[in-house]
């Protein structure tokens, strides 16, 4: 077998067979016959084609299975895995245990192999030779296996796949196992788990009865044990009322190194070091007779697993631990003599890695230093910064000075993993001596993340006297634009393009989120994992300040299991989960990032912190008092020092202050806040504290004040993409949009357009994994549940499912659809028919999909897994509105798209339907008017004339989509063309009764002149 997976000619010939791994295994004596589990197998077997049998080490499955397979009248064979089997000889296995009752399958998958099959075709001829046959194959171990050669899996899979009716596969593992056979066709797959095979009182009664142990409490030792056999059986259960913890570990030593010779005992406890205990292992630690010792202990059934040639012994997981738990106990000098001992070892293995962890355990410090030199940079080059980070808080304490080469890495580790205190005390310790001299590679990056530490732990001087002493060049002038978000200046930004790739760009995509530099930052212009890997958090945050919500949460959702880094959880998921209306949730992320923000010694982490707190306050619950606290908090937490978050508290003591209806406070806070902004060219909350600002105005009596922060508010979101955060900030002050429209000449302006979408906005809903079930509410409505059509012969059960999917959370009162589905009769018969309908579509649907019934409230399931394709698509419009123009004419075209099938629930009647459907359809056209004027603005103009054509057909009396259409025909240049729609508006309009009105004849008489 090569490493593709390719079969080789060497098994031209039958190769030998281990007999043993063929042999159904016998029960032991003290086995208990468990009619219980055996039922519930057999009724497995005979109702599924695989059958997985997964629990724990020592729950009984081996016995469970083999006593069944044994009592069958169905032929039966077995294969024991113990991880040696590459996929070409798991094949001869499956294939030779399988012959032993069926002779068809004799050579099936050998000749296959020798004809150049790959083993996963071999594997399919091996499973249609058993055609009628009725065979029951079982897969012990198959942990062993998989976790061997990933190809086994490939092999098990097309095996499974191609079973024949009638046959069955039964995989025992004590991990979950779950072939893609088997989520292709669930519905075979049969599953005895951990809880099946846990004991009953009963059952445990019996088993301590046959092991002669019958005054041990089964009840208690079930309940101690949650039924776990070998804990049952094994656990030194004593009459006392409470047993000892250590029952496990008291037997393991009575009973199973107890009646050891004291040398054998000594081997055992001392290569418990070794992760493999092998010869050359153990003469490392001491012991000059590995050989003859390990020939012996093999003679001896203790829990260890053994290679096949009786090299290699690995001792099971719990009994390592007791193992090294007894070493522990052992005299210090001889513990410390064999930790040195396999230290060396590992070094002499090349190990390094394993041996800096067993050097630091012992204390030696120096000898450590001296690998992690050597071993570092590859940890690091490979962003592999967890151990690197232990290792260097352990290194701490070394009084020794670092060579230049692992400071640099101690700098690219506390950049990664946001840990600043360990660079700053060296820098206390060693001044520069540590860092890379001027002319030496890595010096500049050095010097800038040294400075970037300082900058973090509020030593802003330090840091900029630092960075004073760099030359001219890329280098400096990241670190400059670092400094300036502290100092308030306005160094230039460079693009995010760093050759080659590293930290530097890291701290790039920082500033240039923080200076509002939002668009691109998802696209970074090299493979750089600096970027895409440590940056994300800033990604997501342009992502979420450019609109696009989904591809933000998405992006999150991705990492939110990982720890790192910390700007994701302490303040991309608050701001996710506040834009998508999970205010609980955002303020658990917030309390859990603070934790994060306060254990890694940044000074300017905290403040921003207590910033977002003050926002959750004012925009979640309006309560100016409870902000201020949080305000006041980061103000004495430093804000000062760091002016772009000096300049985003006062734009949110400023929201307070107008709160509060202290408006002369809030103007005078709110000037400095933008006027800072606009100095240091910081754009990123300008058009919000802009906003803010204009109401301030307003109500001081300033209007032309208040119309230039409004204009500098619409022009800044327009410029940077930021139209989420102003149409955000506008929630706060929708007067100022009012306003603004109201003294726009035309109602084609950008104001009214906005005006629109607040008095529209509905809550933001993105799914962080596709449906499984959705429901085609475009044109004929159909379901379909993980990409196959599910056929609903029940019109009232479709009818049903609509209006549940439509509904607000997807709940309803029995009442509510009684008037809706049933036309509100609410009598014996409809409640009947309604009962009817939930029944079926029960039948069809898996049960985590269906509807669900609690009383008189019916629901559907609240994981996210149903969709309609209506909310989709108004989700669509929803999240378009928020987007900069470009990213918003492709959202709303998808929404546009997913309502292409037809109307509404074209083939249903109903009332509701039909109200629902003139809503849908309002919408609609709302979306393709805005599509257009998007595409109109973007000259894209054969787009903003097809979008309004598809409206005007539809809907002629939309006066708006007209005044588009006009000037849409003008920007193509023809006369005739505005005149042709002009009329064809008037004709329109007296449809209605009504005549052209004023601001469409300007329209026309100016674009005219």
């Amino acid at each position: 077998m090569d490493r593709s997976g390719k079969a080789t000619t060497g098994l031209a010939q039958r190769p030998s067979i281990i007999r043993r791994k063929l042999e159904i295994p016998l029960p032991g004596a003290a086995t208990v016959h468990r009619p219980r589990v055996s039922d519930r197998l057999r009724c497995l077997l005979a109702s599924h084609r695989i059958v997985t049998v997964c629990a724990s080490a020592g729950a009984g499955k081996t016995t469970a299975v083999a006593g069944v397979v044994r009592s069958l009248d169905r032929p039966a064979a077995w294969v024991s895995l113990d991880g040696t089997e590459q996929p070409a000889r798991l094949l001869v296995y499956l294939e030779e245990s399988a012959a032993l009752s069926v002779p068809a399958a004799r050579r099936a998958a050998s000749d296959a192999l020798c004809a150049g099959l790959h083993p996963g075709e071999a594997a399919g001829l091996l499973a249609e030779s058993l055609e009628g046959s009725g065979l029951v194959i079982v897969c012990d171990d198959v942990e062993r296996g998989l976790a061997a050669d990933e190809a086994s899996a490939t092999v098990l899979d097309a095996f499974a796949r191609y079973l024949p009716d009638g046959t069955t596969l039964v995989l025992v593992s004590s991990t979950d196992v779950r072939l893609p056979s088997q989520s292709a066709a669930a519905p075979t797959t049969g599953t005895l788990g951990e809880a099946d095979l846990a004991f009953t009182v009963d059952e445990a009664a019996e088993a301590l009865r046959r092991i002669d142990r019958p005054g041990v409490d089964a009840r208690e030792a079930v309940a101690r044990t949650g039924g776990w056999v070998t804990g049952v059986l094994f656990g030194w259960w004593g009459g006392d009322a409470t047993p000892p913890a250590s029952g496990l570990h008291e037997y393991l030593a009575t009973n199973v190194i107890g009646p050891l010779d004291p040398v054998e005992r000594a081997f055992l406890l001392h290569t418990s070091l070794l992760d493999e205990v092998t010869v050359p292992g153990a003469r490392a630690l001491g012991h000059a007779g590995a050989p003859r010792i390990m020939a012996r202990l093999r003679s001896i059934h203790l829990p260890v697993s053994w290679s096949r040639d009786g090299t290699r012994m690995t001792p099971h997981g719990q009994f390592r631990d007791f193992l090294q738990g007894r070493l522990c106990t052992e005299e210090p000098e001889t513990h410390e003599l064999l930790q040195r001992r396999h230290a060396d070892f590992l070094l002499d293995q090349g190990a390094h890695e394993e041996a800096v962890d067993a050097l630091l355990r012992i204390g030696d410090i120096d000898r450590a230093w001296d690998r992690v030199a050597t071993i570092l940079p590859d940890l690091v080059a490979r962003m592999d910064f967890a151990p690197a980070a232990r290792w260097l808080d352990q290194l701490g304490a070394s009084s020794r000075c670092p060579s230049p080469q692992v400071g640099a890495v101690v700098l690219r580790v506390a950049f990664a993993l946001e840990h600043f205190d360990p660079a700053a005390e060296m820098l206390e310790r060693f001044g520069d001596r540590w860092l890379p001299g001027p002319g030496v590679a890595g010096h500049e990056e050095a010097t800038v993340l040294a400075a970037w530490c300082l900058w973090h732990l509020g030593r802003v001087a330090d840091a900029v006297e630092l960075v004073s002493r760099l030359p001219d060049g890329r280098p400096r002038t990241i670190a400059m634009v670092l400094m300036g978000l502290a100092t308030g200046e306005d160094p230039e930004l460079p693009a995010v393009s760093g050759a080659p790739p590293g930290p530097l760009d890291g701290i790039l995509v920082r500033c240039a989120y923080l200076r509002g530099r939002v668009a691109g930052l998802d696209v970074p212009a090299a493979a750089d994992p600096w970027h895409a890997v440590l940056g994300a958090p800033w990604v997501v945050a342009g992502l979420r300040a450019t609109g696009r919500i989904d591809e933000a949460m998405s992006m999150y959702e991705l990492r939110r299991a990982s720890d790192q880094p910390l700007w994701l959880h302490a303040f991309d998921a608050v701001e996710l989960m506040l834009d998508v209306g999970r205010g609980s949730d955002a303020w658990e992320s917030l309390r859990s990032g603070r934790t994060l923000a306060v254990a890694s010694g940044s000074r300017i982490y905290p403040v921003l912190s207590q910033l977002m707190e003050a926002k959750l306050w004012l925009r979640l619950h309006h309560d100016p008092g409870q902000a201020e606290r949080a305000l006041d908090a980061a103000e004495a937490a430093g804000m000062r020092n760091y002016a772009f978050a000096h300049e985003v508290g006062q734009m949110w003591r400023g929201l307070s202050l107008l709160l509060r209806n202290r408006n002369a406070e809030a103007q005078r806070v709110l000037e400095k806040a933008t006027e800072s902004m606009r100095i240091g060219d910081r754009r990123l909350e300008l058009a919000t504290a802009s906003a803010y600002l204009a109401e301030a105005h307003w109500r001081m009596g300033d209007e032309s004040g208040s119309d230039a922060a409004a204009h500098r508010a619409l022009e800044v979101s327009s410029a940077q993409g930021v139209q989420h955060l102003l149409l955000a900030a506008l929630t706060d002050v929708p007067e100022v949009a009012t306003r603004s429209a109201d003294a726009s000449p035309t109602r084609m302006s950008r104001w009214h357009e906005i005006t629109e979408l607040l008095s529209s906005q509905e809550a933001i809903r993105v799914r962080a994994r596709p449906p499984r079930m959705v429901l085609e509410e475009f044109g004929p409505p159909s379901v379909t549940v993980d990409g196959e059509v599910v056929p609903l012969t029940l019109t009232k059960s479709l009818e049903l499912l609509c209006f549940l999917v439509g509904r607000p959370e997807q709940r309803a009162t029995r009442q509510q659809i009684l008037d809706a589905v049933f036309d509100g009769r609410n009598d014996a018969s409809s409640r009947s028919y309604l009962r009817q309908a939930l029944f079926r579509l029960r039948a069809v649907l898996p049960a985590d999909l269906a509807p669900q019934q609690d009383g008189a409230v019916y629901s559907l399931p609240a994981s996210g897994g149903v969709v309609g394709t209506a909310r989709s698509a108004l989700d669509l419009f929803a999240l378009a509105a928020r987007q900069p123009d470009e990213e918003r004419l492709s959202t709303l075209q998808d929404g546009i798209g997913c309502t292409t099938p037809g109307p509404y629930l074209m083939t249903l009647t109903n009332e509701w339907v039909t109200s629902r459907r003139v809503d849908i359809g309002e919408r609609i056209a709302n979306a393709r008017v805005d599509a257009a004027r998007i595409a109109f603005r973007l000259s894209r103009h054969a787009l903003a004339r097809r979008l309004l054509d598809e409206v005007l057909r539809d809907h002629p009396h939309r006066e708006q989509a007209w005044q588009l259409a006009i000037s849409v025909a003008h920007a193509t240049g023809s006369d005739d063309a505005v005149l042709t729609t002009f009329r064809r508006y008037g004709t329109a309009m007296r449809e209605f009764g009504v005549g052209p009105s004023a601001e469409v004849r300007r329209l026309v008489a100016r674009l005219r002149r």
